[in-house]
């Protein structure tokens, strides 16, 4: 069964938090939608945690098919003008901005899978939607088949 973007972004936006938890989507904040982030784009979902001086912000980039190395870019585009945001308005606290990608499935061809081994501010998930509704799929730990390593390194 295959849904529209804009329908996976009225799941996540409109479902309360918990029970996105109980379907496999870890999310926590205050959720905003089609967040117009100056000239650096509009970004699907962003959400916002503040505990004290320390600002967590998730942006969440959704793609009804495959989620890759393009989606993580434009991911990246809406993290920095975040950033730049948050400095224009001389924010002194700390501020950690994570990125997570939502696709029907994860380029697992592309050395894209490859990033969230070495950015830990990087998250993917699958998703799956059916007559029982969406479940979310954690996408993390992918490494070669055959590594090639047979003997020792020299």
């Amino acid at each position: 069964m295959n849904i529209l973007e804009k329908d996976l972004e009225e799941i996540i936006f409109t479902t309360d938090n918990e029970k996105l938890r109980d379907r496999g989507l870890s999310i926590l904040g205050k959720k905003y939608r089609q967040l117009r982030i100056g000239n650096y784009g509009v970004a699907d979902i962003v959400t916002v945690v503040r505990e004290g001086r320390i600002l967590h912000i998730t942006v969440y980039e959704l793609k009804k098919d495959k989620a890759g190395i393009s989606a993580f870019l434009q991911c990246l585009r809406y993290a920095k003008g975040i950033r730049e945001y948050v400095n224009y308005r001389n924010f002194s606290g700390f501020v950690e901005i994570r990125m997570v990608l939502i696709g029907r499935e994860i380029d697992t061809v592309s050395d894209y899978i490859f990033l969230d081994d070495f950015m830990e501010n990087i998250i993917n998930y699958s998703y799956s939607y059916n007559f029982e509704g969406i479940s979310f799929n954690y996408e993390s730990g992918y490494k070669l088949t055959e590594s090639g390593f047979k003997n020792k390194l020299s």
